[in-house]
């Protein structure tokens, strides 16, 4: 007896968590908004007083849309709604199948690019990747203006053998930020931001002139070699466009499959009777 109060107890509280969540909360016609899909639109940390307003608000907006819509129906003529009816339709199609198809290229997609394809890629259409803005090669140091180190760090950056590198490495913890072992492209703006050479050199100066650079401020030195510069329309370096040369191949293996995969499709349904085309 006490076991199957128990399990009334429990069957009620289910049904009754359940009765609140399935809550009607308005109606519109024989369209129905429940107390859960508010939920999902209300957040949690608001007080009582804000979640009332809130209710209110997307209760008119859900109203609105449906009774608009409901109306509609009435007064839109009969080839507007064909058209429209079509147009979902369409649009149900097309967001089935590209999200199945994006789904299936990705899973047989091997998404690693070669090296010497992406090199040979670049090689053949270097004269399509052109540079919107000079672009500097640099590597940089920045450290405290008081370090004691200052004068054998600034001579071992200009110097930049492997054996120079790896004693600035060994130093490192010194340094407020750094960019040594590998140089890189930046644009004049992200170098500036970097290392303050504007604020330094006037406004006609030009990185390319001179490869080793020492600025000061009241709280850093800035170190800045340049290894390389590329003028704005020029074709860009390979190590600028890698990402971008890598997207293309990738879409291109993508497009490559999904051709294959239309085919493949088109060719079975045809030859189990799925598909056919009358004269």
């Amino acid at each position: 007896m006490r076991i199957l109060i128990i399990f009334i107890l429990v069957l009620s509280c289910s049904n009754f968590q359940q009765t609140e969540k399935t809550k009607t909360v308005a109606r519109v016609n024989s369209i129905f908004l429940y107390q859960s899909d508010l939920e999902n639109e209300i957040n949690a940390e608001l007080s009582d007083e804000d979640s009332v307003v809130t209710s209110r608000s997307i209760i008119n907006k859900w109203a609105i849309k449906n009774l608009v819509y409901s109306q509609s129906l009435l007064y839109l003529h009969d080839s507007i709604q064909k058209n429209l009816t079509k147009m979902v339709d369409n649009y149900k199609l097309q967001l089935w199948t590209n999200t199945y198809r994006n789904l299936l290229s990705k899973s047989n997609i091997n998404n690693k690019i070669d090296s010497l394809e992406k090199i040979e890629y670049y090689e053949k259409n270097k004269k399509n990747f052109k540079l919107k803005e000079d672009f500097y090669k640099v590597a940089y140091l920045i450290l405290p203006e008081n370090n004691n180190n200052l004068k054998l760090i600034a001579s071992r950056f200009r110097n930049f053998s492997d054996s120079d590198l790896f004693f600035l490495d060994s130093l490192s913890y010194q340094f407020n930020d750094f960019l040594l072992n590998k140089p890189v492209w930046l644009n004049k703006n992200n170098l500036a931001k970097k290392i303050p050479l504007l604020n330094f050199f006037d406004n006609d100066f030009n990185l390319k002139k001179r490869d080793f650079f020492v600025y000061k401020d009241s709280l850093q030195v800035y170190l800045l070699k340049v290894f390389d510069y590329k003028q704005y329309n020029t074709s860009a370096p390979f190590e600028i466009v890698e990402a971008n040369i890598e997207k293309i191949l990738i879409n291109r293996k993508k497009l490559y499959f999904l051709k294959n995969f239309d085919k493949e499709i088109l060719d079975d349904a045809i030859q189990t009777k799925k598909l056919e085309i009358f004269p």
